[in-house]
């Protein structure tokens, strides 16, 4: 103890102010020294001002009548040289009453030491959070509270610190307030400096931590807020020892801007440091002496801080900083207060007492002696003289204008302790009860300083919140040269300009405010410039474009940008984002980050696109009805039933069904629709070349067996089996559209194509083209039959038109295809629906027009033709001048009932008489009774050959020749040999024997 009251009551210096209780303060009133030497400077901003706040504040309080009543405040001030060890040491000093007591007694102690012997309740300070942390952790062992009014390390805000708070923010909000300035200026890969010790530690760790962590809340507008903002990356983190000299700091710069690639831009620095670190680090870059001039972000201990750039050397690598400020108001009345102080001479020498009553100042309103210490050498230090050498030195006069920004801080943390002891002891405006001065319960103390609220004299409310200090906005500046410099020569060149400020809102959240666009920036040397307003860029990778994705490359703010499809959307955040395509009937906004649907659209029964096809249909199916017409009530005549009119009217009927199925096609598409679709296409096509190729494989079959001598006549020819043939041939073809329909379930399908949906039926461009593959077989084999045909006889001419029909079909179906898929794969819809529908109709047309077209017009244009053979031979024979010397047996005549027409059902089977040219060694006519012969005279003979060639070209026709034909010269007669086939088959090429006439001439 003996050791402990020697350490204690070493030479020291401070400042005293007598009372009945005594508060304690700290104050770095000098700068941090060198090695050798623990203080060095005076400070007059953040010393000399910073303390004659406090004892400002504490001559006010004691002029309150109605604050601590009959009890006078005193102060123990001390000097912490911005020095954590040094201050721990002086802080010792406010212990020295608890740790005596009555039967111990410093050694060597002066009649004057005991007289400061007090009882410390309360210690306002420190300034540095390094110091503040020391003395923290050692006033807490005696339960004294402590408030500061500088050090912001979050640090403080731990539990284990329960007898310490502060009147200014934790450099939390600080961090928060930087981070949302580069999030506005959109810096997202910036490097830090931070300083060795808690505040600059402390305020990196904080920074860091926000980097990390997500800001946004779980509500929608926070999330697209988040989505908008750039992440903040660390390109380097260095931090400065202690007492790091410009050498040092000017190699840690070096390897920066060393480890910086050469395409990636980073020019932001932010910053951590003390006063003293940021003055050195501005020499360092100028000694630097290149092309890279950085962008500073500075805390509050750089400030409004005049001191940290030198003038004529660093102002103008300081340009462009962003500083922030607490912001506070200036105490009432402090400046008069301080510009009226005067240095404390007694008798022509300094007095060098560390403590004074009141009465000890000059009665002088407006000269004031002060009670502090370090005021004569401040005094000397600012007016460049001696008090003692030079008697006119103590007759200046202050007219200090520029304050520090603390002072506001310094006096609430004052007057708090002044609150919480009245209510501790009770008081009224008028007296205070249970005064107790010897022994102050800190614990109770300070849970009254949590507690309550507190009212300054400026009406302000003061509140500590759960992390024990006092919420504050920040004021953020930025240096730049005066624009007063060139007009008033007296001005500085360069200046703090107010551009923004940060603050808590009300729901917790920092609120920005800053005006961008006047805040000037660094210019880089190679532009020649120095100073800019366009804001510097400070990222790894250039911004992606709309709907490109970022893949990131180690580093999450360094990445390579790949677009996405033009129907995707881009989702998520930083890291995390990827591609989603938008559903079916939706399409990506213009920024890429959300789908919205699109108006649905079908083709238009009044378009072009759907017209035409319409045209063609309606045409076509009236067509086709006129033609049903006709054949059914000509049904009984030898063109119907000579082109077999159970196939005919099947082919009808699919030539019909191909027409109509236009409507489901160009119809707004349902799911009733696609059924029709999927089944009518298919089915029309099979039921046309079905029974196409039914009739062509029946006459191909028929002539076949004609070259074969004694064999039988071909089976399976009559009507009734031609039509089970063909209706089998259609159910082959119906059983796969169901099939088809079983296997992929029709449905209606949107078809999304530059930025507009189409509503069509779902059917997969291979898959219907399959479906047709059955039909392509009908129409293959039935061009085959056609080719085995075409030396069929003229007269059987149905055949050629059978092979027109065929050749006609494939190169429609060969020029559809590649249109087809052309179409499809350009997304051009309505045109390929409209193509469908016009290739389907023209297929219909191509049957209509070839096969049934000849029938028709022989059926109107020339219904004689349209006559069974007898009645064609006897109008024949009527129109001849010498038909009364024709020979005709009675026989021939009476029994021209038994003969047996052979007509095929089909007329390109028919074979007329007259074709006497090509027919001179064809087997004679044979009568039932025998071989008749008909003599013509030469003019007969030839009205006779004009007559039948007229009607091969009516495809009547009969199996009856005429050969031997004998070229006579004026009456020469032709012999005509006539054979009746005589046999009751149906089934012969004649399917409809004719038995109704009375002769065939």
């Amino acid at each position: 103890m003996l050791f402990f009251c020697e350490a204690i009551s070493s030479s020291g210096r401070y400042a005293y102010r007598r009372g009945d209780v005594t508060l304690g303060g700290l104050f770095p009133v000098h700068e941090y020294g060198y090695p050798r030497e623990p203080c060095g400077a005076i400070s007059e901003f953040r010393g000399i001002q910073r303390l004659e706040a406090m004892l400002f504040a504490i001559q006010q309080i004691n002029n309150d009548k109605h604050l601590l009543p009959g009890i006078e405040l005193g102060a123990l001030i001390f000097d912490t040289c911005s020095d954590d060890n040094y201050a721990l040491e002086q802080s010792l000093r406010f212990v020295r009453s608890r740790l005596a007591s009555s039967t111990c007694r410093c050694a060597n102690a002066s009649a004057r030491e005991s007289i400061h012997n007090d009882n410390v309740f309360g210690v306002v300070g420190a300034a540095l959070s390094s110091v503040s942390v020391q003395v923290a952790n050692l006033l807490r062992l005696f339960q004294i509270p402590q408030i500061s009014y500088a050090s912001t390390t979050p640090k403080l805000s731990e539990s284990s610190f329960d007898y310490f708070a502060r009147t200014v923010p934790s450099d939390s909000n600080q961090a928060r307030a930087i981070v949302d300035i580069l999030h506005s200026l959109n810096f997202s890969y910036v490097n830090t400096i931070y300083s060795h010790g808690d505040y600059g530690e402390g305020g990196f760790r904080e920074f860091k931590r926000l980097l990390k962590s997500s800001n946004a809340q779980d509500d929608e507008v926070n999330l697209n807020k988040k989505r908008q903002q750039q992440r903040i990356c660390i390109a380097d983190e260095q931090r400065l020892k202690r007492d790091a000299s410009i050498a040092d700091i000017k190699i840690i710069l070096e390897t920066i801007f060393e480890s910086i690639k050469s395409d990636v831009q980073a020019r932001v620095y932010v910053l951590f440091v003390t006063k003293e670190d940021a003055r050195k680090l501005l020499q360092a870059i100028k000694l630097i002496n290149g092309t890279h001039r950085p962008v500073f972000i500075a805390s509050d201990a750089w400030g409004k801080e005049s001191s940290v750039v030198i003038n004529g050397e660093t102002d103008e690598i300081a340009v462009g900083a962003l500083t922030l400020e607490l912001v506070s108001m200036q105490p009432l009345n402090f400046d008069r207060y301080f510009n009226g102080l005067k240095p404390d001479i007694i008798h022509g020498k300094i007095n060098e007492n560390h403590y004074y009553n009141d009465e000890d100042s000059v009665s002088d309103e407006h000269s004031t002696s002060s009670r502090n210490l370090w005021f004569n050498e401040f005094w000397e230090n600012r007016f460049g003289c001696n008090l003692l050498s030079s008697p006119q030195c103590a007759n200046h006069q202050l007219n200090v204008s520029n304050w520090d920004s603390k002072l506001q801080f310094i006096v609430d943390a004052t007057y708090v302790f002044a609150y919480a002891l009245h209510s501790y002891f009770n008081c009224t405006s008028t007296t205070c009860f249970n005064v107790s001065l010897d022994h102050i319960n800190g614990t109770k103390l300070f849970q009254l300083i949590l507690e309550k609220t507190f009212s300054m004299p400026d009406f302000r409310q003061i509140q500590f919140n759960a992390e024990r200090f006092v919420p504050g906005h920040y004021r953020i500046y930025n240096y730049r040269r005066s624009h007063l410099a060139s007009s008033d020569t007296k001005a500085s060149a360069y200046e703090y300009v107010s551009v923004g400020e940060w603050k808590i809102g009300q729901n917790e959240n920092g609120q920005l405010n800053i005006a961008v666009d006047s805040i000037v920036w660094p210019g880089s040397n190679s532009q020649g410039l120095s100073s800019v307003t366009t804001i510097p860029v400070s990222r790894c990778s250039e911004p992606c474009l709309v709907g490109e994705l970022k893949q990131f490359q180690g580093d999450s703010c360094c990445w390579v940008c790949t677009p996405c499809n033009e129907t995707s959307i881009v989702v998520g955040l930083q890291e995390h984002e990827r591609c989603e395509p938008c559903p079916i009937g939706y399409w990506p906004t213009a920024n890429r980050t959300v789908c919205y649907k699109l108006k649905e659209t079908y083709i238009e029964l009044l378009s072009i696109q759907a017209l035409v096809p319409i045209c063609l249909s309606i045409i076509g199916n009236i067509l086709t009805l006129f033609i049903v017409i006709l054949f059914y009530q000509k049904r009984e005549t030898p063109v119907v039933k000579a082109s077999g009119k159970e196939l005919c009217f099947i082919m009808l009927a699919g030539i019909h069904l191909c027409y109509l199925m236009t409507f489901p096609i160009l119809l707004k598409p349902h799911i009733l629709n696609c059924i029709i679709q999927r089944l009518g296409i298919g089915l029309g096509f099979s039921m046309m070349y079905a029974a196409l190729l039914t009739k062509t494989n029946r006459i191909a079959r028929i002539f076949e067996s004609t070259k074969k001598q004694g064999k039988l006549r071909p089976q399976y020819i009559s009507p009734n089996s031609q039509v089970a043939i063909c209706s089998s041939l259609i159910l082959v073809q119906l059983l796969l559209s169901l099939l088809w329909l079983a296997y992929e379930r029709p449905a209606v399908d949107l078809i999304a194509y530059d930025r507009s949906v189409t509503l069509k039926c779902q059917m997969n461009k291979h898959t219907f083209l399959y479906s047709l593959t059955y039909n392509v077989l009908l129409v293959l084999v039935c061009t085959m039959y056609a080719i085995r045909t075409r030396k069929v006889p003229e007269n059987f001419n149905e055949t050629k038109f059978i092979g027109f029909t065929c050749y006609t079909t494939c190169i429609i179906w060969l020029a559809f295809l590649p249109i087809y898929f052309t179409v499809y794969e350009t997304g051009r819809h309505q045109i390929h629906i409209s193509t469908l529908c016009i290739t389907i109709s023209l297929c219909a047309s191509v049957a209509l027009a070839c096969l049934f077209s000849p029938k028709v017009y022989i059926i109107i244009v020339h219904p004689e033709k349209n006559m069974r053979l007898a009645k064609q031979l006897k109008a024949q024979a009527s129109s001849l001048h010498f038909a009364s010397k024709i020979p005709v047996k009675p026989d021939f005549t009476n029994s021209h009932k038994e003969f047996r027409d052979t007509t095929s059902n089909d007329d390109a089977n028919s074979k007329s008489i007259g074709d006497i040219k090509n027919e001179v060694n064809s087997q004679p006519l044979v009568s039932k009774s025998g071989v008749t012969r008909l003599s013509l005279s030469h003019e007969s003979a030839n009205s006779y050959r004009k007559t039948q060639n007229n009607t091969n070209k009516s495809k009547m026709s009969t199996t009856t020749t005429i050969t031997n034909a004998e070229n006579h010269l004026n009456n020469e007669k032709y012999p005509i040999k006539i054979r009746s086939f005589n046999h009751e088959d149906d089934d012969s090429l004649n399917s409809n024997p004719i038995q109704d006439e009375d002769g065939i001439l």
